[in-house]
């Protein structure tokens, strides 16, 4: 198959990587830092070098495009030229779209999210919907359920009624285009969960249904060890990651070492940064810190380390334990650090230590709105 399909392939990886093109005809005009994230309120929240606004997010959704081909590739019950198309250009619109929107916001043009999002997620799933009714049983697409891979008839009937229910869900979702941001965004998720989750119950009641009326010839199209152990590594690797996940966003510490001619901070997750007390023009602390939008680092619930944004310091880099909103300012050559610790005590001791070493310099700032 895919050497039949190697031209539509070819098409789908270079549509995918065609953003590429466009950033480096424009290099010299992008700015350093790029927005990349968007919040639900419509407002950047996430940052990222130029770089990897250009190369990184084109190249990982090729990654993605490569395994959704794949995929499909080895399905050999699905053959279905319109529901294969799916799989070569599904990402490449996601990636001209999500791209298309980055360089708009480096060019200062925003992009009215509560009118994209749901005219772009209300067309797919429509689409989407349209499709699922030609979908033959398989185990790579469609509504993948254990009853649904054991009972062609169960699989059958699911797709035709799923398939009607995300077609309303879609134009359901265009209407949510004149709502503000947040009621769309809510409202969005609420109607494709709750067409998803109708979808679930009609399958398991044809099921059961099947159960009551003696059906019993399930002949399923995966093999059962293969699932059974399937299965298995991901009772281990679910609990895993999950653990994982909160390993990170919940631990981590910052260090702070002070030698005689200056101090390092370093963390876990994220590289040291060493100043010198010559090199500082300026230190205040101050109390109700306001974290602002990371452009280049670490953000978990319980630390922030590398390059922030607020309308306070501006960019600036900052190490800082969330749960503390007492923290240290420091400028130094034209920069702004900002540090803290665990609390506000500690905190203040971070300040007056390296106060202590510096006060006597000549033509030293304290700033005037440090608290001792």
């Amino acid at each position: 198959m895919l050497k039949k399909n190697w031209f539509k392939i070819l098409l789908s990886c270079l549509f995918t990587l065609s953003p590429i093109a466009f950033g480096l005809a424009v290099w010299d005009k992008l700015p350093e830092v790029m927005s990349t994230h968007w919040g639900i309120s419509g407002e950047a929240d996430g940052f990222s070098s130029r770089t990897f606004a250009v190369f990184g997010l084109p190249l990982i959704l090729l990654v993605l495009n490569i395994l959704c081909i794949a995929t499909g590739a080895f399905d050999k019950r699905n053959r279905n030229p319109k529901v294969q198309n799916i799989r070569y250009f599904l990402v490449p619109i996601i990636s001209i779209v999500t791209n298309a929107m980055v360089y708009c916001a480096a060019f200062g043009k925003t992009w009215d999210l509560s009118v994209v999002i749901p005219l772009l997620l209300g067309a797919l799933f429509a689409i989407m919907g349209n499709l699922m009714p030609k979908i033959r049983q398989n185990g790579t697409l469609g509504f993948k359920y254990k009853w649904t891979l054991e009972s062609k008839s169960n699989w059958n009937a699911t797709h035709r009624f799923g398939g009607k229910i995300m077609v309303c869900g879609g134009i359901l979702v265009l209407f949510t285009a004149f709502l503000p941001v947040t009621a769309m965004f809510i409202t969005t998720m609420v109607i494709i969960l709750g067409s998803l989750l109708i979808t679930v119950i009609y399958s398991y009641n044809y099921y059961k249904k099947e159960l009551e009326y003696g059906y019993t010839d399930f002949e399923p199209i995966y093999n059962k060890k293969i699932y059974k152990i399937s299965s298995i590594i991901a009772l281990i690797m679910v609990p895993l990651i999950i653990i994982g996940v909160l390993f990170v966003m919940f631990t981590g510490s910052i260090e702070i070492t002070y030698t005689d001619d200056g101090f390092t901070v370093d963390s876990n997750f994220y590289d040291p940064l060493t100043i010198n007390y010559l090199d500082i023009d300026n230190i205040e602390i101050f109390e109700n810190d306001e974290i602002g939008v990371k452009e280049l680092g670490f953000n978990s619930a319980k630390l922030s380390l590398g390059k922030f944004n607020n309308k306070q310091f501006n960019s600036h880099t900052r190490y800082t334990y969330n749960g503390c909103k007492t923290i240290v300012a420091i400028e130094s050559n034209g920069k702004t650090l900002i540090i803290n610790d665990t609390n506000d005590d500690l905190t203040r001791e971070i300040y007056l230590k390296i106060l202590g070493e510096i006060q006597t310099d000549s033509g030293f700032i304290v700033g005037e709105g440090e608290e001792i």
